[in-house]
């Protein structure tokens, strides 16, 4: 449930029903994600599953409050404190969003990095339409799926548009248009803020290596077979 003055947030208690707007000062916050993907809050947890709920108390947010240099601003901090390309950020921003705090997609996803509501609760966003809150999250999963991904930019993107599991699923990037469309466009507009993708390791050529006895082993390092019979290959022969 949203407004443009802030976000209210459903807390479910072990007695009684009721709203609390982050605008407002309100108890300790505990919450979990069950297996069909439903959000749930309490200020007097009886479920092992909750967690402490850690997003920060801010007064609500002002549409007008922020300009386009907060938004680089915001950017740069939080890139630098999550060791991230800030171009990327911005690429990422960019596509989702086109810079507006306040958008909304079809499918549910807010804000400038356009998160789902069940990703902004896992990573303790309260208020995803609050500038500094959403780039803040967005660059956290970002960074993660980077890392998930050891660096590969593409299926990090690939899974911030269509979830980690869809690209485990496939092995590699989603065979979805829209998915496969996103990662050329964000590439496109990271290219443009002036980033650059990591250098590919130049492949090596493959060797045949036969030994005195007959046994033939297919290498790349041929340095570490000596006084054997060493035939250059190429990878069709193998």
């Amino acid at each position: 449930m949203s407004n443009k003055s802030g976000i209210s947030i459903c807390i479910l208690s072990s007695s009684f029903y009721f709203l609390i707007s982050v605008s407002t000062a309100y108890a300790e916050l505990f919450h979990f994600v069950d297996r069909n993907g439903v959000i749930h809050f309490s200020n007097a947890p009886t479920d092992p599953r909750y967690k402490p709920f850690k997003g920060k108390k801010l007064a609500s947010y002002e549409p007008n409050r922020y300009s386009d240099k907060d938004f680089n601003k915001i950017i740069d901090k939080k890139s630098k404190s999550y060791k991230i390309d800030p171009a990327l950020v911005r690429a990422v921003i960019k596509a989702e969003s086109s810079f507006d705090p306040e958008a909304v997609s079809y499918a549910g996803a807010q804000g400038l990095m356009q998160l789902m509501p069940v990703t902004a609760v896992n990573l303790d966003v309260i208020n995803p339409f609050d500038p500094e809150e959403n780039i803040d999250g967005g660059v956290r999963y970002l960074k993660y799926l980077l890392e998930l991904f050891k660096n590969d930019i593409k299926l990090a993107l690939a899974a911030y548009h269509a979830g980690e599991q869809n690209v485990y699923k496939h092995n590699g990037i989603p065979p979805i248009q829209q998915t496969r469309d996103y990662i050329k466009k964000v590439l496109n507009f990271y290219k443009e803020y002036g980033g650059r993708m990591p250098s590919k390791e130049k492949e090596k050529p493959i060797y045949r290596v036969v030994s005195s006895d007959g046994t033939i082993t297919y290498t790349n390092k041929p340095e570490l077979y000596k006084n054997q019979q060493i035939y250059l290959i190429s990878k069709k022969d193998n």
